[in-house]
This record gives C-alpha cells, sequence and structure tokens, in this order.
C-alpha cells in the first residue's frame, strides 16, 4: 500500500471525487446537514473545503460562503470564491466567520481546530465532522483505489478529547453508524460482505461547538 501526504492523494482523487458513492460522505451528509444554523444572510467558511460541498449547500440557502483547501486540483471543482490555503495557517481575520464548517479533515490538520475557533465570532457556531478515531483505532484506514492501487492518505491520529480550545463550548455531538442508504452503496460496490461489521460501530462523528 503506498501512502501519500493529503495534498498529493486529493490530486489524485479530484477528478471522480463527486462522482464517486461515498458511503461515509453519505452518513456525514445526513447527520451534520439538520444540525445547521440558519444560513440566510450568513458568513460560512467551509474550512478544507476539497471540492466545496458544504460551501454550494450554504451558498444555495442564501449564505456567503467562501471554500479553502490546500489542494488546487480539489478548489478547481469548487463553487467560487475559493481560496488555496493550508487549513492551520488560515489567510482570514479574527472572528470573521458566523459558521465554520471542517469536514473530514482534521485527521490531516489537527492543529486546525484552533483556526476555526479563532476565524468564528463570538456567537458563532463551529461545525466539525471525521472519521470517527474509535473507528480508526480499530483498523479503519484512511485509503482509496486509483489505477488498480490502493493508496493510504498519511494522517495524524487523535481523540474526540483533543478537540478543546477555551473559547469554544461543545453543544452537540454525533456518532451515528452505518445505516441503510449506506448499506445500499455498499451493494453497488460489491461489498456487501463487509458492511455487517462496519456498521456495527460510529463510523464518524459530528460536533457542534459555539464561540463564546
Amino acid at each position: 500500500m503506498t501512502a501519500l501526504a493529503s495534498q498529493e492523494a486529493y490530486a489524485l482523487l479530484a477528478a471522480d471525487y463527486d462522482r464517486a458513492p461515498n458511503a461515509l460522505v453519505s452518513l456525514e451528509q445526513r447527520t451534520l446537514a439538520p444540525l445547521l444554523p440558519p444560513l440566510a444572510g450568513k458568513t460560512v467558511i467551509d474550512v478544507a473545503a476539497g471540492t466545496g460541498r458544504w460551501a454550494a449547500y450554504c451558498s444555495a440557502r442564501a449564505a456567503r460562503a467562501l471554500a479553502i483547501d490546500s489542494c488546487r486540483e480539489m478548489l478547481e471543482q469548487s463553487p467560487s470564491p475559493a481560496i488555496q490555503a493550508d487549513a492551520a495557517c488560515l489567510p482570514l481575520p479574527d472572528y470573521c466567520a458566523d459558521l465554520t464548517i471542517c469536514a473530514f479533515a482534521l485527521g490531516y490538520a489537527p492543529a486546525a481546530f484552533a483556526e476555526l475557533a479563532r476565524i468564528t465570532r463570538p456567537g458563532g457556531t463551529v461545525l466539525v465532522s471525521d472519521v470517527h478515531p474509535e473507528a480508526l483505532r480499530r483498523g479503519w484506514t484512511r485509503s482509496f483505489r486509483h489505477n488498480g492501487a490502493v493508496i493510504e492518505v498519511a494522517h495524524e491520529r487523535y481523540s474526540l478529547a483533543d478537540l478543546h480550545h477555551p473559547a469554544l463550548e461543545l453543544t452537540h455531538l454525533e456518532e451515528p453508524l452505518l445505516g441503510t442508504p449506506e448499506r445500499e452503496i455498499y451493494a453497488h460496490a460489491g461489498r456487501l460482505d463487509l458492511f455487517d461489521e462496519a456498521s456495527l460501530l460510529p463510523a464518524i462523528f459530528v460536533g457542534v461547538w459555539i464561540k463564546s
């Protein structure tokens, strides 16, 4: 198995990223969307946005949304406006976001959590999702297939307890299991034999923090 840095790995994935059904993205979409605060007129920063999935979602609901990612190839698939930048060193002023979202990225840059707090205004919301640390501890990997090879994305281990900042209060935490929609994705990929075991433990987490 080849291990690549996240920026290099996602450059390979970019062209087809939104076309291939993804069970974790499916689960996250239906878990995180109901937790979003009212969006109309709000400034939303989608940090480590990839192809700007959440920026597009929020823009469609009358928010002013900005996508930021370190991978140029992923941002080329993203709606405008978009900025190429490191999630751990955002080129944004303090308190500029009503809502800050970081989806499936903290494992690549745990230090970015402090940046999410910095750019969010007092009273604003930080929403984070990722592969559940317990799933990774039990052997799940951040990997994908490309040209017949399995590519592992280099990442750092962390725990939910590590997601702490003095200006952020955790107000809601979801740790969902894979469900029927994801079972269909496994079946379509010919990997239904893996679903039952995979659905026994939380696959992802979604946390909501309020900035004081």
